[in-house]
């Protein structure tokens, strides 16, 4: 899996209030560091303002060291416009290639995970406290399976299974778990769960409390030390549910001294190597559709968010080569809401995708058509992340 300027990890999360994706984008790697992009919609409220949850956006940049990608044995895994966008001894979106390696071998290594306090600002000075250090918390991580175990993830649109190596911690009496993708030259993170069952179910007083509540992150129940789940659970969790690779994207800033692709995990060559915009024209040409899950859409909503630009540009690309081809353009969801608002929301971003092609790509509004169908195809089942995530997709469907 190539670490490069281009390469874009989608995770699924899911709280009370739905399922939410955030977007972590590749956008430069020289000789001295790696820099991202991070970007989330989620749900929110605020116990002290009136009104229902707003979507609340978070954009952010954050900076690795490349030493650190080597060496470092600490996961600086939230994002936050609170925390320092470079955090010296720690890597972002995987493990280093030393804590792989102790894994792979089966020896325990002193692995440190974040767990900062939300809306606190913390800074990397040792001196000044509290600071960031002060919250990554260091416990033995030792390997549970001798062979790697395989997690499913969309890359590059195609449905595939990755090797991952699992492995635990057990730290202040919380255990967790870790899936970290089997390649030493990126060693992703691609599953954990934090605190698992750390998190108590709601008694009857706070369930009586927070009758009426619409948004159930509002904070009201952290305030008496307890979760959003009504039925308690995890601390905290992360699922990859896409991989994009657009290396050697020309919309993308040059890689400089750009990572090496590690051993072969079934991703298949980028859009560099003509994977990209022929895969998307030869699945149209033969089947006469394609699956696309690398166009974004805002929470609950039909707006396109900034990371589906290089989707749009391929298809705008495709049609200007393809000048006899026309398309239609379907809108799928998951199984969360109602059908009603299901429906309706997939024909609203089938129609958004349909509107950015021709006002901003200058395709014929006369060559592309759309459609939406709700939860009623679903590709995978809607009870698991990566299931839900499979389903929430556009089609593309030539027409005669």
């Amino acid at each position: 899996m190539p670490l490069c300027a281009g390469l874009t990890i989608v995770t699924a999360v899911n709280e009370p209030a739905g399922d939410y994706e955030s977007i972590k984008t590749i956008t430069s790697v020289s000789a001295e560091a790696v820099r991202l992009t991070y970007s989330s919609e989620r749900m929110a409220g605020d116990m002290f303002s009136p009104g229902p949850p707003v979507v609340q956006t978070t954009t952010l940049t954050r900076t690795i060291r490349r030493q650190d990608l080597q060496t470092a044995t600490t996961y600086a895994q939230e994002f936050s416009d609170q925390l320092p966008e470079s955090i010296p001894g720690t890597t972002a979106i995987g493990v280093s290639r030393a804590v792989l390696d102790a894994m792979k071998r089966g020896v325990a290594v002193e692995f440190g995970i974040s767990s900062t306090v939300p809306g606190q600002a913390l800074g990397i000075d040792p001196d000044v406290r509290p600071n960031i250090y002060d919250y990554l918390q260091a416990a033995p991580l030792t390997r549970v399976a001798p062979a790697p175990v395989h997690l499913p993830v969309v890359v590059n649109n195609v449905p595939v299974t990755l090797p991952a190596i699992h492995a635990v911690r057990d730290a202040y009496g919380e255990r967790s778990e870790f899936f970290v993708l089997d390649d030493p030259a990126n060693p992703l993170m691609l599953q954990f769960r934090i605190g698992i069952d750390a998190v108590k179910p709601w008694g009857p007083e706070m369930r009586e409390m927070m009758k009426g509540v619409t948004a159930l992150d509002a904070g009201i129940p952290a305030m008496f030390g307890m979760g959003n789940n009504p039925d308690g659970g995890d601390k905290a969790r992360l699922r990859v549910v896409k991989i994009t690779n657009r290396c050697g994207d020309p919309a993308m800033p040059a890689a400089g001294g750009g990572g090496g692709v590690g051993a072969g995990v079934g991703a298949g060559p980028g859009p560099a190597s003509g994977a990209g915009a022929s895969a998307l024209e030869r699945s149209l040409a033969t089947t006469g559709r394609v699956d696309v899950y690398d166009i974004f859409f805002s929470f609950n909503s039909d707006r396109l968010r900034p990371e589906s630009e290089p989707t749009l540009r391929e298809i705008a690309a495709l049609l200007r080569t393809r000048a006899d081809w026309s398309l239609s353009i379907e809108g799928h969801t998951d199984g969360i809401a109602s059908d009603t608002f299901n429906l309706e929301l997939s024909r609203r971003r089938a129609a958004s995708v349909k509107a950015a092609l021709v006002s901003r790509h200058g395709v014929s509004a006369a060559r592309l058509a759309s459609a939406g169908f709700g939860e009623s195809r679903p590709r995978d089942s809607n009870d698991t992340l990566d299931g839900r995530a499979r389903n929430r997709r556009v089609e593309l469907v030539r027409t005669p």
